[in-house]
């Protein structure tokens, strides 16, 4: 499944739409055979009850798994789970961008029980547009949120010039 968006909203309502897409999208593959198989597969050996290990060890495979490619000009192309799940599993790699990374991500850690959100960043002044986005996993039992954001800094993006935030629950 492959969801191009075209009619968005421009600034912040368009990210709200693509967040409320994004969630719907992820919300679905949760339960999908592929997307849990595959993440009990990555956390296979660590221990059921380290939520915080089992996030970290998502993000070292996705990682490996994923590079850096940008949308097409004007639309907002936003790739399922499992589609991105078959690609990696079939080719070892997919390119993608910010939020399929983030639902890629968001899904395969809510697979397996851990609760996942939505951040999403404007740069440069409180005024920015958002422009980046990436999904943050915890476990449901401790407040610690493991960042999966692997696209940053193959953007070239720094941390330190995030001017404005928007955090959503998936």
């Amino acid at each position: 499944m492959r969801a191009f968006l075209s009619s968005i909203p421009n600034g912040d309502a368009g990210t709200y739409t693509v967040l409320h897409r994004m969630r719907q999208i992820v919300n679905a593959a949760r339960v999908a055979p592929l997307v849990r198989q595959t993440a009990a597969s990555i956390v296979r050996g660590l221990s059921g009850v380290d939520g915080v290990r089992q996030a970290r060890t998502i993000r070292e495979w996705i990682t490996e798994h994923v590079t850096f490619l940008r949308d097409p000009h004007g639309a907002e192309a936003l790739h399922a789970p499992v589609l991105l799940l078959r690609a990696i599993l079939t080719q070892g790699s997919v390119a993608v961008d910010c939020d399929d990374v983030a639902m890629l991500s968001a899904a395969l850690g809510k697979s397996i029980g851990l609760r996942a959100r939505f951040v999403v960043v404007g740069f440069r002044s409180p005024q920015s547009p958002f422009r980046h986005v990436w999904a943050d996993l915890s476990d449901p039992r401790f407040p610690v949120w493991v960042d999966m954001d692997v696209t940053r800094p193959l953007q070239g993006l720094s941390a330190a010039k995030i001017s404005r935030s928007y955090v959503t629950e998936v």
